[in-house]
């Protein structure tokens, strides 16, 4: 579906490409790039009446917040299509570069990066999977000794500018 939406606009304009982005949103949602340590700056009380005194350090992964099922049905289904209608829950439990004053700072640079590649390898290749690999959690979630197989896919070009896949 992605490639099939990217092949009707020119590649200028992939990075507007609506279908990208949830594709992309769905893909960190599922595999966020890191892990959340924040030091408290006041008292907590939690949920439970447990208190976290200020200046503790909290971990959380955001696996556990992007995969919670009282946020997203399925949680562990890629479903790009969630994020057509996404709801409060879903949008306020989903940042994937952090938020306030310890965000990510190269998130801006991150995202430009990630909707160029993604387009131009999705549009310009049939991907598969040749080796699953293992899961490391080691600071970062990654699949390990995981193998893609890449077939080119022919494109021309169409009256309107844009590309088609053949």
């Amino acid at each position: 579906k992605l490639r099939e939406s990217l092949s009707q606009i020119s590649p200028e304009n992939w990075a507007t490409s609506e279908h990208l982005h949830r594709v992309l949103k769905e893909g960190m949602r599922l595999n966020p790039v890191a892990l959340s340590i924040r030091e408290t700056g006041r008292d907590i009380l939690t949920s439970k009446n447990e208190l976290i005194p200020k200046g503790s350090l909290c971990v959380m992964h955001q696996l556990m917040l992007f995969r919670d099922p009282n946020v997203f049905s399925d949680p562990n289904v890629f479903a790009p299509s969630r994020w057509e209608e996404p709801t409060r829950e879903m949008m306020s439990s989903f940042h994937p570069f952090s938020l306030g004053k310890q965000n990510c700072v190269g998130q801006s640079l991150a995202r430009a990066e990630v909707y160029g590649i993604v387009a131009r390898v999705c549009s310009e290749f049939e991907l598969s999977v040749g080796e699953e690999g293992i899961v490391d959690h080691t600071l970062t979630r990654k699949a390990v000794g995981a193998r893609l197989r890449a077939r080119k896919v022919c494109r021309e070009l169409g009256l309107d500018g844009a590309t088609r896949n053949t």
